[in-house]
C-alpha cells in the first residue's frame, strides 16, 4: 500500500511540473527587442534583379524605410551648454545643411534642438531670435521635418561562382561604406538598380539626392589614403576654409555611382576594356565640351538595356559641379 502511494505522489508532481509554463525562446535568427538599433526596427523587403538563368548573376536587393526628424540649418552655430555658457561656440551650422535631432527644449524664449551633424558632432542649435519676435515665433524659428526615406543595398547571391561573388560583394560593400561615411547620422536615400545582367557582364548604378555644405576634418582631407578613397566612390566638391581651422566645407557631394563587373571572375572593369586605348583624343574633346573640370574615372560606367555605355564624368563648372552622364557607345569595339 505504501509503495502504491509512493508511486501515485511521484505520478501527480511529474504531471504538476508539466503543466508549469515554459519560457518562450526567441525566434530564430532576430535580435531580443531591447537590443534593436533603430535602423533595424525598419520596415525591410527583398527582391531579385531580373538576369539571373541568362549568364547573369543572382542580385538580392535589401531595402529599408527610415523615418527621423530633421533639422535644416538656417546658419549660426552649435553651441555646448546654452544654458550654462550660451556664449561657447562649438562649430558653425552651414546654411542648408541638415541634422538629425535627440530632443528639444526652450531656454529664455529660444527653441533649442540638440543635433548631430553628418559628420558625427553634436550640439545644441537655436536660430537667433529677430528683434521684436513674439514667443511663438521664437518657438516656430527651427526648421525641423520628419522625413520618410528608403536605402536599397544589393548583393550578389548566386548563379557565378563564390570567388566571384565574394569580389564583386567585397567592391559593392565598399562604396556602401562611403555613402554612410558621407551621409553620417543624418542618413539619406540611396536607389539601385541592376541596369545589365547577361553575357556574363553586371552593371549597377547608385543614385542618391547630393548632400549639401557636409563639413568635412582636415585631419581626414590630410589623410591621404583615407580621402583617395572617399573621392574614388563619391564626387566631393573644392573645400573651402572657414574661421575654425580644423575644418573645411564641401557644398556639394554627390553620390550616384556605377560599376560593371565580369562575372566569371568577378573583377570590376574599367572603360579601356571596352573602347580601348586609343582614342584618348575624341574622348577629351567630348570632355572639353562638357563644361571646365570635366574629368573621367575609368571605372564609374554602366551600360543600360539597350547595350549603351554611359560614363559618369566628374564636372566642377558650372559650380558646385557633379556627375554628368556621357554616352560613349559609338566608341565601344568589343562586342557583349
Amino acid at each position: 500500500m505504501k509503495k502504491c502511494r509512493a508511486a501515485w505522489l511521484l505520478c501527480l508532481c511529474l504531471l504538476l511540473s508539466g503543466c508549469q509554463k515554459q519560457a518562450q525562446p526567441e525566434p530564430a535568427g532576430e535580435l531580443p527587442r531591447k537590443a534593436e538599433s533603430q535602423e533595424s526596427r525598419g520596415q525591410e523587403t527583398k527582391a531579385i534583379a531580373p538576369g539571373e538563368g541568362i549568364q547573369g548573376a543572382r542580385v538580392e536587393f535589401v531595402t529599408r524605410q527610415h523615418s527621423m526628424e530633421r533639422i535644416q540649418f538656417v546658419g549660426g552655430y552649435l553651441r555646448n551648454l546654452p544654458e550654462e555658457k550660451p556664449e561657447t561656440i562649438l562649430r558653425p551650422a552651414p546654411e542648408g545643411a541638415l541634422g538629425m535631432i535627440f530632443g528639444k527644449r526652450e531656454i529664455n524664449g529660444l527653441e533649442w534642438a540638440k543635433v548631430a551633424t553628418r559628420d558625427g558632432i553634436t550640439g545644441w542649435y537655436a536660430v537667433p531670435a529677430r528683434p521684436g519676435a513674439s514667443p511663438k515665433e521664437k518657438r516656430d524659428a527651427l526648421k525641423i521635418s520628419r522625413d520618410d526615406y528608403q536605402t536599397t543595398y544589393p548583393q550578389v547571391t548566386g548563379e557565378i561562382s563564390p570567388q566571384a561573388q565574394d569580389r564583386i560583394n567585397q567592391e559593392l560593400g565598399n562604396y556602401i561604406g562611403v555613402f554612410r561615411y558621407m551621409t553620417g547620422p543624418v542618413g539619406s536615400s540611396l536607389q539601385c538598380q541592376v541596369t545589365y545582367n547577361r553575357n556574363n557582364l553586371l552593371s549597377i548604378v547608385f543614385t542618391a539626392p547630393p548632400i549639401r555644405y557636409r563639413m568635412v576634418p582636415v585631419s581626414e582631407v590630410n589623410n591621404l589614403a583615407s580621402w583617395a578613397r572617399l573621392k574614388k566612390y563619391a564626387y566631393v566638391s573644392p573645400l573651402l576654409g572657414g574661421a575654425d581651422p580644423t575644418l573645411m566645407q564641401a557644398e556639394k557631394i554627390d553620390l550616384q555611382y556605377a560599376l560593371v563587373f565580369d562575372l566569371t571572375t568577378g573583377s570590376r572593369l574599367n572603360l579601356s576594356y571596352f573602347l580601348g586605348t586609343g582614342q584618348k583624343e575624341i574622348i577629351q574633346a567630348r570632355l572639353e565640351a562638357l563644361g571646365r573640370g570635366g574629368r573621367l574615372q575609368p571605372d564609374n560606367f554602366y551600360i543600360n538595356e539597350q547595350g549603351q555605355l554611359i560614363a559618369l564624368v566628374s564636372v566642377r563648372d558650372p559650380s558646385p559641379g557633379g556627375w554628368t552622364p556621357l554616352d560613349l557607345s559609338d566608341l565601344v569595339i568589343k562586342e557583349f
